[in-house]
């Protein structure tokens, strides 16, 4: 079927591509025509099949307009070290389906590759879809990774990837563009999504987990840098004269505030090694050692977020990942160090949470279709019929 659209048309469809579905009314204001004109053009797409009425209730006065899986779908691909999660989305961002598989962490770059593939096409055959349909993919690696290339770098940071190229891989698989993120950077979209920066739009999300890590969300846009490598925040260097990193460098944050650094210090100062449930069984219990050694992570990473709190002045910081949930105090006392040395600009108005998104992995992979809908090259291409 060969269509020739008209101007407004365009922009009917641009509208729904890019802020999702909407009411006639609503289209009429944002279009800036009369209600009339919105129905008319309606009537033509949906007669075309270009638009659907995804929740429809004939005894309803209004119905949601969206865009119909024939304009086109949106994919998702989302790696963590020991999990993979694909969406797909029709061009106005709803959710046509979810998979989530687990992984193992010794699985090799091309294996992981060919599983993230896979799941992304056991979508698509559910939802009774041709690969075809895909307009765009949207692919988080948790890894360095040049955004623009999809290069690895042979860092042993980066070893589980190394010798593989994510966008390459899924670009020919799929004959798409394909649009890339660091994991850690998507996550923090996710988290902004669900609305934990509250008011604010500048948003500094930090994991501290087995690494640091960190995003910057500005009006809902990833701040990744010229070719993203921003957000390393668990390799800047807290003193160089520390221990040595997996990144080659000395003294990084990851060094002195992760989970394997906790668990490093209490094993020097103890003689005794532990896992990490040990450890949150000994804080739960009072134990002297550990409260020291989570009070003096929390302090190094509040000294190290005073620093890019004076350099990016941040809305809201949202404190994530394992160290802050499973130590009720770690949040509260990193963000009193960060408070006690902030400049009044940048400190007394400054929000410091913890996460509270749930389900991380699905809806960070639901994050990667919204900052698709975001990229005016995939807006453009989806509505080029």
């Amino acid at each position: 079927m060969e269509t020739k659209l008209t101007p407004n048309a365009r922009r009917f469809l641009r509208a729904l591509v890019a802020d999702g579905p909407a009411y006639r009314a609503d289209l009429a204001r944002t279009l800036r025509v009369s209600r009339a004109t919105v129905t008319n053009l309606a009537n033509v797409l949906q007669t075309e099949g270009w638009i659907v009425e995804p929740d429809h209730e004939p005894s309803a006065l209004k119905n949601l307009i969206g865009t119909a899986p024939q304009l086109g779908t949106l994919a998702s691909v989302t790696f963590l070290v020991e999990s993979y999660a694909a969406s797909l989305a029709t061009l106005d961002g709803r959710v046509l389906g979810e998979l989530t598989v687990m992984g193992n962490p010794g699985t090799s770059a091309l294996d992981r590759l060919d599983a993230g593939a896979e799941l992304l096409e056991s979508l698509f055959a559910q939802s009774n879809l041709p690969t075809s349909s895909l307009r765009a993919l949207h692919l988080a690696v948790d890894t360095q990774m040049d955004e623009l290339s999809g290069e690895i770098f042979a860092q042993r940071a980066s070893s589980r990837w190394y010798g593989v190229n994510p966008k390459e891989f899924f670009a020919a698989r799929f004959d798409v563009p394909v649009y890339l993120q660091n994991t850690a950077r998507l996550e923090a979209l996710a988290e902004y999504l669900a609305g934990t920066c509250g008011a604010h739009t500048n948003m500094l999300y930090v994991d501290v987990s087995y690494g640091v890590t960190s995003g910057h969300v500005v009006d809902g846009i990833i701040q990744s840098g010229a070719r993203g490598g921003s957000g390393e925040l668990g390799h800047t260097i807290y003193d160089w004269n520390g221990p040595l990193c997996t990144c080659g460098n000395t003294g990084c944050l990851m060094q002195y505030v992760s989970i394997p650094a906790m668990l490093r210090e209490y094993a020097t100062a103890s003689g005794e090694h532990i896992d990490w449930p040990e450890f949150l069984e000994l804080a739960e219990a009072g134990n002297d050692l550990v409260a020291m050694i989570a009070r003096r992570a929390a302090t190094v990473l509040g000294r190290a977020l005073i620093n890019v709190c004076h350099t990016l002045d941040p809305g809201t910081i949202v404190l994530s990942g394992e160290v802050g949930r499973g130590l009720p105090s770690f949040v509260d006392e990193t963000a009193a160090v960060v408070r006690a040395h902030t400049l009044p600009l940048v400190g007394r108005r400054l929000a410091i949470t913890d996460g509270e998104l749930e389900g991380v992995l699905t809806k960070t992979a639901r994050a990667g279709i919204h900052s698709l809908r975001a990229i005016e090259d995939v807006v453009a291409a989806a509505i080029a019929i």
